[in-house]
């Protein structure tokens, strides 16, 4: 006696099913990890309070990002850093954030030099000391991410407060650090943050290629002939 036929249908339901498991589970760790990204008071001076954690952001709209946060810390009003803002952005390609990158930079502050290819405020990682040895540090992300921070510093004076973007892959970062009244933000802590911040959000890059949905192949689904 043969085996009873099994429809096309039935099969392909059954194996979906077990897909759009697998998506779910991918797409929980990677928000983990997402999350994990962001800043800790272990980072930052003592007395920091975190008054909005990077999960209190608004689902993304329009599949503009995948995932997108915002974290906010605060200090007494006459610290050395009185608030930082840390905010990270995921995005479905490099391309995109790139262009989100450039949305947040604004205008050039002064015309490009002749012949460059870069926003003169751009520093490539290992360029800028804010970026050294970011490559080599912090979480493992098996070597499949894209490798190279992009710095770009759009304000760093001590007494007004350090404004930077950060870019690797699809993934984007903004910090913002604003220093007390009557203070002025302490030496290094920005190239600091820029290090530590640098190898999070490549940490982030390398699990959001070693987590993307793996290429659908039709083979899989060919009956075979002696069914």
């Amino acid at each position: 006696m043969g085996l009873p036929d099994v429809s096309c249908a039935h099969t392909l339901v059954r194996m979906g099913g077990g897909g759009e498991e697998g998506d779910r589970t991918r797409a929980d760790r990677l928000r983990a990890v997402f999350l994990a990204s962001f800043l800790d008071a272990a980072a930052l001076p003592p007395g920091m309070c975190r008054i909005r954690a990077p999960d209190a952001a608004a689902p993304p709209s329009g599949g503009r990002t995948v995932h997108q946060g915002k974290a906010v810390w605060l200090g007494a009003p006459d610290a050395e850093l009185y608030r930082l803002d840390d905010t990270r952005w995921l995005l479905p390609s490099r391309r995109r954030a790139g262009k989100l990158a450039r949305e947040l930079l604004g205008p050039p502050i002064t015309p490009p030099l002749a012949g460059a290819t870069d926003d003169p405020r751009c520093a490539r990682g290992g360029d800028d000391p804010a970026m050294a040895g970011a490559g080599g540090a912090g979480p493992s992300t098996g070597g499949r991410g894209s490798g190279q921070v992009r710095l770009h510093v759009v304000r760093d004076t001590p007494s007004a407060g350090h404004v930077s973007i950060l870019q690797v892959g699809p993934v984007v970062a903004r910090l913002q650090a604003v220093p007390g009244e009557g203070s002025a933000l302490p030496d290094g802590l920005a190239a600091d943050l820029g290090r530590l911040v640098a190898r999070q959000i490549s940490a982030l890059d390398g699990a959001a290629v070693d987590l993307r949905r793996p290429a659908w192949h039709p083979a899989r689904w060919r009956s075979r002939p002696d069914r």
